[in-house]
């Protein structure tokens, strides 16, 4: 019995002096190059100013860097609903993806987007913008196609606020009806 202790004790004695980490071989099995510092699945971020919702940002894939900018990266989908003073929903922008600068306060979205007002009625698609988070604006210098109940405008470049109520599209093209008052 004594025999089998001890036999045990060396055993255990063995593997426990045999083990050791070396920082060199956990780097290289925990480090990778270009890996996000921080990974998101379904990503739902609110902000909230006295109670009431200001923006709601959902991602589908959310990877976020620190280094050597701090930036957003938004994959497969991306949703911005924003909200009035009062709390209700007035716009959303969707894309298929994005980035946010958070040095900047910029997000640039592209591929498929879409900015909706719903009071209005009134939907944008172009294929690149940038929301200024700073100012509320939301801007494309790329092709624009603005749908409402009457009418559908198209043009180059656009300018607008986050909420879509009121834009102006830089170089207009095609037709456009106007209705005397």
């Amino acid at each position: 019995m004594f025999r089998v202790l001890v036999s045990i004790s060396l055993v255990l004695t063995g593997m426990l002096l045999a083990c050791e980490n070396n920082s060199g071989e956990i780097q290289r099995i925990t480090h990778f190059e270009n890996a996000p510092d921080e990974y998101t699945e379904n990503l739902n971020m609110f902000h909230n100013d006295s109670g009431l919702t200001k923006v709601n940002l959902y991602a589908k894939v959310s990877q976020t860097f620190y280094e050597p900018r701090h930036i957003t990266n938004f994959k497969d989908y991306l949703r911005v609903d924003f909200f009035d003073k009062s709390g209700a929903k007035v716009s959303t922008l969707v894309a298929l993806s994005g980035v946010f600068d958070h040095d900047e306060g910029v997000v640039e979205v592209q591929d498929s987007v879409r900015l909706f007002n719903y009071a209005r009625e009134q939907q944008l698609e172009t294929e690149y913008l940038i929301w200024n988070k700073k100012d509320s604006t939301i801007r494309t210098d790329r092709n624009v196609l603005v749908r409402s109940p009457k009418e559908i405008l198209k043009g180059k470049g656009l300018v607008t606020k986050q909420d879509f109520s009121f834009f102006e599209i830089l170089e207009p093209t095609g037709k456009i009806n106007l209705k005397k008052e």
